[in-house]
């Protein structure tokens, strides 16, 4: 039996969703290694998987020649990007991976450009009847009298950098010039809630799991829940159907409002850093892309997980004596 190996782009801190594949190849008796890629030898990720490599950063130009090296060494069967600055050139440079005969687990170029341009996401969702906050014109905001506070983000941002709630006009003249290439929206209060949505390798929508955020640190999920509630589940199927071209995990973030109107936000076409909660649930993305791959349909995995998990997460430590880690790629 040939080799089951599965390499991650830019592992950083993903350490539970890695030791997740780990044990799932285990579980389903596959012989087969984790390989992890990263530009910083002291990711903490980079100490877990069963082969690390250092690469070159993601923009330089032998980027994917480097990546399409290593996966033809180690007989890559699944590619998974982890960060967003990933994403686009992985997604139009999948064929030459399937030549080598790696399948990048990526949604399409157009599914990529839609979730990395927040105009982009907005018009998605307005397009598709889809309750999203509205946008404001800086100018406008500028030279207008409007009710604050406001929101303001980069219009291609990610892990929730550059955001800043604007209170009033003073603060709208200082970010304006601060947040690079900014976008003012409507401030939405309320609820978030993250969507870990699994498609298949057809692009059929097949389960939704819907994760309450009760605290994020720096951008990520600290404390969450998988929430018990069917009217975020039936209107994130709804907007989910809408976005075609995905494939494997990805996720949609929205707010439950204090009037209980739901407002979709940001769409993730990788796993997000709270997938792990999703996991635990019983809604076991890993196995379900590992036995596609192979061929095998999970059946109905829609309500395949259990509701009211917590997470509660902490900092855990990796540690490393200095011995030669990194393979020659």
């Amino acid at each position: 039996m040939s080799e089951f190996n599965i390499l991650f782009t830019s592992v950083g801190r993903r350490v539970p969703l890695i030791r997740h594949f780990q044990k799932t190849l285990k579980e389903l008796g596959l012989k087969g290694s984790v390989v992890g890629v990263d530009l910083l030898e002291n990711a903490p990720a980079f100490h877990v998987v069963d082969k690390p490599y250092k690469i070159c950063p993601i923009d330089d130009p032998s980027y994917i020649q480097s990546l399409l090296g290593i996966c033809n060494k180690e007989k890559i069967k699944l590619l998974f990007p982890l960060i967003d600055t990933d994403l686009s050139v992985l997604s139009y440079n999948k064929k030459a991976f399937l030549e080598i005969g790696t399948t990048v687990v990526i949604s399409e170029p157009q599914v990529v450009e839609i979730a990395m341009n927040k105009q982009k996401t907005h018009d998605f969702f307005v397009s598709n009847g889809i309750d999203t906050p509205k946008f404001v014109e800086i100018e406008t905001a500028i030279n207008e009298d409007l009710e604050y506070p406001l929101f303001m983000k980069p219009l291609d941002g990610s892990a929730s950098k550059g955001i800043f709630k604007i209170r009033n006009k003073k603060e709208l003249l200082f970010f304006k010039d601060y947040v690079p290439r900014p976008i003012l929206q409507e401030y939405v209060e309320g609820t978030e809630y993250t969507l870990d949505i699994f498609y298949d390798f057809s692009g059929k929508l097949r389960c939704i799991v819907p994760r309450k955020r009760i605290e994020v640190r720096a951008g990520e999920v600290s404390k969450a829940m998988v929430a018990d509630n069917e009217k975020i589940v039936n209107e994130g199927w709804k907007a989910a159907e809408c976005l075609k071209g995905c494939v494997g995990c990805i996720n949609i973030q929205c707010f439950l409002t204090n009037d209980g109107t739901l407002k979709f936000v940001e769409i993730n076409p990788r796993f997000g850093g709270g997938v792990p909660l999703s996991l635990k649930a019983g809604a076991d993305f890993p196995r379900w892309i590992i036995e596609m791959a192979r061929g095998n349909d999970p059946g109905d995995i829609r309500d395949a997980y259990r509701k009211n998990i917590y997470m509660l997460r902490y900092d855990d430590a990796v540690f490393w004596d200095g011995s030669p880690l990194l393979k020659d790629e």
